[in-house]
């Protein structure tokens, strides 16, 4: 089965982040899992990566409504300071406003929206549409 080699996952919800862990181990989705619960501390790594050379994540699922830095501000200063900007990014969120996932329709850097949470047939589906 084809793996993702890395994943990135940014959401302050730590309930979230481990459900997703669990669900991602069992998809058998990628080599390496990486998880975050700030979206600061999610730039710095991508922005070290970047700096030495490494290989992006494929994939990053990001949520939308964070504390500090969400993730539209996210996105913005992702474009600015990662100069390889290869990974895709997912919008992830609870939210059902319809303003959220016309935000994402229409920006370039975005893959696409997907609701909370993640799900085994979703990554199943991102496998077959990206491996």
């Amino acid at each position: 089965m084809k793996k993702f080699r890395c994943l990135v996952f940014i959401d302050d919800d730590y309930p979230t982040n481990y459900y997703h862990k669990i669900i991602a181990r069992e998809a058998e989705i990628a080599e390496d899992l990486v998880f975050f619960q700030s979206a600061t501390e999610a730039l710095d790594y991508l922005i070290s990566v970047n700096d030495n050379d490494g290989a992006s994540p494929e994939v990053i699922f990001l949520d939308i409504n964070m504390p500090g830095m969400n993730g539209w501000e996210f996105i913005k200063a992702y474009e600015k300071k990662v100069s390889s900007q290869s990974s895709k990014i997912w919008m992830l969120s609870t939210s059902i406003n319809p303003a959220d996932k016309a935000l994402a329709d229409i920006n370039e850097r975005i893959s696409g929206f997907l609701n909370k949470p993640l799900t085994v047939e979703i990554f199943n589906e991102l496998r077959e549409e990206y491996l």
